[in-house]
């Protein structure tokens, strides 16, 4: 009977133990820099995991995946049909990357797939501590963006 406080503790500390550690990896997850999360993200995307991807980024900042439950729904549709529709992930190169008062971050990605390139756009926010995925968009028209936007250079090219 002796052995039982003894035991009881020994779990208690256990238990403790746990779950300072399943803190200490959440603090961490949250510290991530923004870079980090979209290097996750499109870890994610390549290995044909769109839907999670979309579920990992707005994870940051749940406020923003409730107040937008339809939009980031149909986001994750769109990101999980990407390869059925794209065909394979091949890579991705950031275009842009803005940064506003250490607090505000806007990154434009070129993602090429086997039958066409799409756009990702991602806006971070640090009001705190942590970086928020602020916001996550999806274009398909990439190619006529380009192709409008060289048009109007050889327009301005011309005069």
């Amino acid at each position: 009977m002796r052995y039982r406080p003894s035991i009881a503790l020994i779990y208690g500390l256990i238990g403790l133990g746990l779950l300072g550690a399943k803190q200490i990896a959440r603090a961490q997850e949250q510290n991530l820099s923004y870079q980090a999360i979209s290097d996750n993200f499109f870890k994610m995307l390549q290995q044909g995991k769109g839907s999670e991807a979309v579920d990992y980024m707005f994870a940051t900042n749940p406020s923003v995946k409730r107040a937008s439950a339809d939009h980031v729904d149909q986001l994750k549709a769109q990101f999980a049909s990407l390869n059925t529709l794209m065909g394979s992930y091949i890579s991705h190169s950031k275009l842009v990357e803005t940064k506003v008062a250490g607090m505000f971050v806007y990154q434009h990605y070129f993602v090429a797939f086997d039958r066409q390139p799409i756009s990702v756009r991602i806006k971070y926010y640090k009001p705190a501590d942590s970086w928020l995925v602020y916001g996550l968009q999806f274009d398909g028209e990439l190619t006529d963006n380009i192709q409008k936007e060289a048009d109007n250079n050889l327009l301005l090219q011309a005069k």
